[in-house]
């Protein structure tokens, strides 16, 4: 019987001190994710804490605000995001009793391409039970991370979250335009474009061209009370030009189009995450790009039902 209990007090022995070989006192705990998405655009919705919202995966998750920090659930996870980093965030998390500290940071891989890591390093506890219970606690917390870096890689490897819309290579086809030029003390409202738009309907029937496409805006900020507004109108034809109206043809190259539905608010975001993606793919545009008013603003009171099109021409 003796010797069993010698036994029993060395196979104890063993047992503990393997928890200590296999179960190392710092324990490092990283999770990548390789993205296929430009580096401007990985960045920019990583870096701003505003944004993880749009990337955040659900469902069992959701955000919370803590005094100015902003803080975000996963199952059984709250990770608060810390100070900026150089390249990422600290990042504090609790975790199934545990608080820990980290990092979420990225690198750039390639032109199309951005890594993004999270990381911890935690110091476990001298106590074998405890220790064991935190090793599983660090498998399942890494597991936790990764479902959370697999929702921003699925955000960004979409296109149509990224931009809010489906972005298309196309070509130009309405290439004579008739326009007109007007500089506004404000940002001009629907009123204003449209009287603009009648009044090149009106001298397109005039001149018996016909209109070959939807009417076409661009405003360009000048300063604060000067906004220039540019309308155009795809016509058939080379008009006469007059002091009113002016004639330009379009190169029939490439052009970038995306077509969004809702107000106004909806239409300028979707003008400026238009040209996120040119300055995103570095791409050239050799011309304004403007909107096209596919809705007629003035028939259709409903704003949700209003559909544009931007267009980009680009080479």
């Amino acid at each position: 019987m003796k010797k069993i209990y010698q036994y029993l007090f060395v196979l104890i022995i063993v047992a503990i001190a393997s928890i200590y070989v296999f179960i190392p006192t710092e324990i490092n705990v990283t999770k990548i994710a390789a993205v296929n998405a430009t580096f401007p655009a990985g960045t920019r919705f990583f870096m701003n804490s505003e944004k993880w919202k749009e990337w955040w995966p659900a469902p069992d998750s959701g955000i919370t605000e803590i005094s100015k920090e902003v803080g975000f659930f996963h199952h059984q996870a709250h990770h608060t995001i810390g100070k900026e980093l150089f390249n990422g965030h600290a990042i504090n998390t609790t975790f199934k009793g545990n608080t820990l500290k980290g990092e979420v940071i990225y690198a750039q891989l390639g032109a199309d391409s951005v890594a993004f890591f999270w990381k911890y390093a935690y110091t476990c506890s001298y106590n074998p039970i405890k220790r064991i219970q935190e090793y599983f606690m660090l498998k399942d917390l890494k597991e936790n991370t990764a479902e959370i870096l697999n929702g921003l890689k699925n955000f960004l490897e979409k296109e149509e979250k990224v931009y809010g819309m489906k972005i298309q290579h196309s070509l130009v086809v309405d290439t004579i335009l008739i326009s007109t030029k007007t500089i506004f003390p404000s940002s001009p409202n629907i009123d204003q474009v449209y009287n603009m738009i009648n009044q090149l309907k009106a001298y397109t029937k005039e001149q018996n061209a016909k209109e070959t496409g939807y009417p076409m805006v661009n405003v360009t900020v000048l300063d604060k009370t000067h906004f220039q507004t540019m309308v155009a109108l795809p016509v058939d034809r080379k008009l006469t030009e007059t002091p009113i109206f002016s004639w330009k043809k379009m190169v029939a190259g490439k052009i970038l189009i995306g077509e969004v539905k809702g107000g106004d608010a909806r239409t300028k975001n979707a003008f400026e995450e238009m040209h996120n993606y040119v300055v995103d793919h570095q791409i050239t545009s050799p011309a304004i790009p403007f909107i096209s008013l596919v809705t007629n603003r003035k028939q259709e009171s409903d704003s949700s039902k209003w559909i544009s099109r931007i267009y980009y021409p680009v080479m």
